[in-house]
């Protein structure tokens, strides 16, 4: 398997226009249990990448992932900027110490970035109320469908993202444990954590650019 780099820069278009056009919604959930800040934090952030689009064709996929994860932990601040930043920059690292680039290796490459991403948090775990609730789930499925040998993108990100969905609504009836939602306790019970929607944004982007391009 090869990894398209002008796929997976469209790839990266279609994530940071939804992205931007979620401004309003993220804006939303985190003023029940945050600053909300989130949504311009990641206007900003994914903003900032679609104006780098031209120069991203310079690198190679590996160095692709860890130019958008060094802008956007630059450009969008706070939790979300450090999280999503280190999420592209571990990614991409992870693949360019890869032998070749396969349905396990991105796996791999998935797993190494979401246990930086949880050591960051603060040992962050599912059941936390955060983004980790609807990130960890996604990448589990990507793992089972490597191991099972599938090679069909389109289904195995759509397994994805049915986990990253319901990962994000069971947030809703968490107490939040981590991050300034938790300084509420009990009243951030009955909202829904921000970034496991934005994750959850990411993974449909992904397969939405992939069912019409149909190739990664």
């Amino acid at each position: 398997m090869t990894l398209n780099k002008e796929a997976l820069i469209g790839v990266i278009e279609s994530i940071a226009k939804k992205l931007i056009d979620s401004e309003k919604i993220l804006t939303e959930l985190d003023s029940h249990i945050g600053d909300a800040d989130c949504g311009a934090g990641i206007k900003r952030g994914f903003e900032a990448v679609l104006s780098e689009l031209g120069e991203l064709r310079n690198y190679d996929p590996p160095d692709i992932f860890k130019k958008v994860g060094f802008t956007l932990a630059s450009t969008i601040g706070g939790t979300s900027g450090a999280m999503l930043g280190t999420g592209f920059i571990e990614t991409g690292k992870s693949l360019s110490n890869a032998a070749d680039i396969s349905m396990k290796t991105i796996a791999k490459a998935l797993e190494d970035a979401l246990a930086v991403i949880k050591r960051r948090g603060g040992n962050t775990e599912v059941g936390d109320k955060t983004l980790v609730d609807a990130l960890q789930p996604a990448i589990e499925s990507i793992k089972a469908s490597a191991e099972s040998e599938e090679q069909n993108i389109v289904s195995i990100l759509e397994r994805a993202c049915a986990a990253a969905r319901k990962g994000s609504d069971h947030t809703v009836d968490m107490v939040a444990r981590k991050g300034r939602a938790s300084y509420l306790g009990d009243r951030s019970k009955g909202h829904r954590d921000p970034g496991s929607v934005y994750i959850t944004l990411i993974f449909e982007a992904a397969l939405e650019r992939i069912k019409t391009s149909g190739n990664i």
